[in-house]
């Protein structure tokens, strides 16, 4: 066969497969409204709550954060993390008890008081609905720069899908970090695409904020070499502590090491399921590997849980270390980007501590793979938002998780369509690469 008839033979046979697995368009539209009926009463929901007083949320995150900020402000960042301290603030809001504690902990670094006690300021009902609607334009924001649609209405769909989807709206709802992280996310793999790594670290530092979903991605990017990142994102660090220490001094940080530690530990000793512990909740309702194992064998098994989560953990791990050897990630195909997608995934399933509000974040597996072809870009964001939504089922039935093993079954699949390829001498970890 001649390379003209060769060539003219691929193209027909790609145009065949791509019509095999090109999803109905109609019915990607359908369910795309269908989620966005959903998002448009979670939004009612949300207006409705924002409205009242605080001491009739459902929500009581919020309370952690301004208790925070506002112990700041009267000259007391030592009593953030301590139960006395922050739960007399606490009392002035809501006067019963909230949570499992008895009050919400707050387990952020001190910077990240500093940074709401301007907020703090004002009254609790004020303070709320400033910082939803900080969080809101961020969200609208990181939408439109993941919704890369080929045509406005589209674009404007997918960002609204996104911006009304459960997790978006349990962020706001709780008054979390979590939307300012996926903004961040979104930044950090702009800059990425660009080759600039310093940006890309100066974006991830506000994930200094929930360090446990730092680590694993600046560890890849040590593998990786690329060091103007971790040099960037750990003098970004240092720089908010820096700024901050005027108004907390050194002791809460001491403190907070202490705490840190206590809190994490927590997860991993049933969060006071057996013994009163500094962190206590119901890990069954996190969407980590821990809060699918908790739901299925109950918060009393610790010692089971634990040797499970340390062995799917490490599996998943070492299967997406193999995989990342084999197709290196980063931006010059879609099979490089799945597998920057896919470690973002593992990221979050190994977090012990991954509530509904984090899941947003799932986004940014979305993000890392664009370009998509014009055929599977609305069907991808349709589909990432059914995922996400499907913690509404998690949430009503804690032995469910679909959601969790959804994304593990998604990492599994990205890591075994990694192709094989033979690695060039000296070649031991993989690179991250931009685009040209």
């Amino acid at each position: 066969m001649s390379a003209a008839g060769f060539e003219r033979s691929w193209i027909g046979e790609r145009s065949r497969v791509s019509r095999a697995v090109r999803p109905p368009a109609a019915a990607v539209r359908r369910l795309a409204f269908v989620a966005l009926g959903l998002g448009g009463m979670l939004a009612i929901a949300l207006v409705v709550e924002l409205a009242l007083p605080v001491r009739e949320s459902a929500h009581h995150d919020f309370l952690a954060f301004y208790g925070a900020g506002r112990l700041v402000l009267v000259g007391d960042p030592v009593g953030i993390y301590d139960p006395v301290s922050l739960t007399e603030v606490q009392r002035t809001i809501v006067p019963g008890s909230v949570g499992v504690n008895g009050y919400m902990p707050f387990i952020n670094p001190p910077f990240a008081a500093v940074a709401f006690a301007p907020l703090a300021a004002l009254s609790p009902e004020a303070a709320r609905t400033a910082w939803a609607g900080i969080s809101v334009a961020l969200l609208i924001a990181a939408a439109l720069a993941i919704a890369r649609l080929p045509t406005r209405g589209d674009r404007a769909l997918g960002a609204a899908l996104i911006a009304l989807s459960f997790p978006a709206y349990h962020a706001l709802a709780e008054s979390q970090w979590s939307i300012l992280l996926l903004a961040s996310g979104v930044a950090a793999l702009a800059a990425a695409r660009r080759g600039r790594w310093e940006l890309v670290g100066l974006a991830l530092v506000p994930f200094w904020i929930k360090p446990q979903l730092l680590i694993l991605p600046l560890v890849a990017l040590g593998l990786a070499r690329h060091w103007r990142v971790l040099a960037a994102a750990g003098l970004g660090g240092a720089a908010l502590v820096a700024l901050s220490l005027p108004f907390t001094g050194v002791a809460p940080y001491e403190r907070y090491a202490g705490y840190l530690t206590d809190v994490v530990t927590s997860h991993f000793t049933g969060a006071g399921a057996v013994d009163p512990v500094t962190w206590q909740g119901n890990l069954a309702t996190t969407e980590g590997l821990n809060g699918l194992l908790v739901g299925y064998l109950g918060q009393g098994a610790v010692g089971l849980v634990n040797v499970l989560w340390a062995i799917a953990g490490c599996a998943l791990v070492v299967l997406y270390g193999i995989a990342a050897l084999r197709r290196p990630p980063g931006f010059g195909s879609l099979r490089a980007r799945a597998m920057i997608s896919a470690g973002i995934l593992v990221t979050l399933l190994v977090n012990p501590n991954l509530f509904a509000q984090d899941c947003v974040l799932v986004f940014l597996a979305l993000a890392a793979l664009w370009p998509l072809p014009r055929r599977l870009a609305l069907p991808a964001i349709v589909g990432a938002v059914v995922l996400v939504d499907l913690i509404l089922l998690d949430q009503a039935a804690v032995t469910v998780h679909v959601f969790t093993l959804a994304l593990i079954g998604l990492v599994v699949l990205a890591c075994l369509r990694a192709p094989r390829r033979q690695l060039s001498a000296g070649v031991g970890v993989p690179a991250i690469r931009g685009s040209a």
